[in-house]
């Protein structure tokens, strides 16, 4: 047996201890006084999340070409290391209040309705199909944003130390959080 097996945490739940341990580490130096070019650092996450989905939307379609260089179908390290530095920062709650994932779908969903009125009302064959095209290219970004989400929502249970560090919404989708509060949880 090697040295690192012995090394390894041999019970479950004791591995979660090395998160808590980077947060530990790095907490005090990142709210420094010397980073207070950090304090706004939660209101960088959405451009970075666009830049984020494209690149993931443009690795994916690599995948089914004969050059797959720069293809990739996953990437959890970038929820990973926003979760951590948001974490670092106790900047949760202040990401939480730019509704950003909400917001998101909210625009989605308002492209996604100004293409179907207007497949509504048009009879041309080429736009109905650039409708086509465009609806499924929406359905792409909103699937990659849900699954951002849903990365970044997991990835701040990794960091947490209480609930308060969870999501606001994190039992619902983005298209759940946006609902207006008297159909929430609503069955009929």
């Amino acid at each position: 047996s090697s040295g690192i097996n012995a090394e390894w945490p041999l019970r479950p739940g004791e591995g979660t201890a090395y998160f808590k341990m980077l947060v530990d580490v790095f907490t005090k130096s990142m709210r420094d006084s010397k980073n207070q070019h950090l304090k706004n650092f939660y209101m960088i996450i959405p451009p970075l999340t666009l830049n984020f989905v494209e690149q993931m939307m443009n690795g994916k379609e690599k995948i089914n070409k004969k050059n797959k260089v720069g293809a990739t179908f996953t990437d959890d390290g970038f929820s990973m290391g926003i979760a951590y530095i948001l974490k670092l920062l106790d900047q949760y709650s202040a990401f939480d209040s730019l509704h950003w994932f909400q917001s998101v779908n909210a625009k989605f969903s308002s492209e996604e309705k100004a293409v179907k009125d207007s497949r509504r009302k048009e009879t041309d064959i080429k736009l109905d199909q650039t409708n086509t095209l465009t609806m499924k290219r929406l359905d792409q970004y909103r699937q990659e944003f849900e699954l951002l989400y849903y990365s970044l929502s997991s990835a701040r249970i990794f960091f947490r130390t209480d609930l308060e560090d969870l999501p606001i919404e994190v039992t619902k989708t983005p298209v759940e959080a946006t609902a207006s509060p008297d159909t929430r949880g609503s069955t009929t």
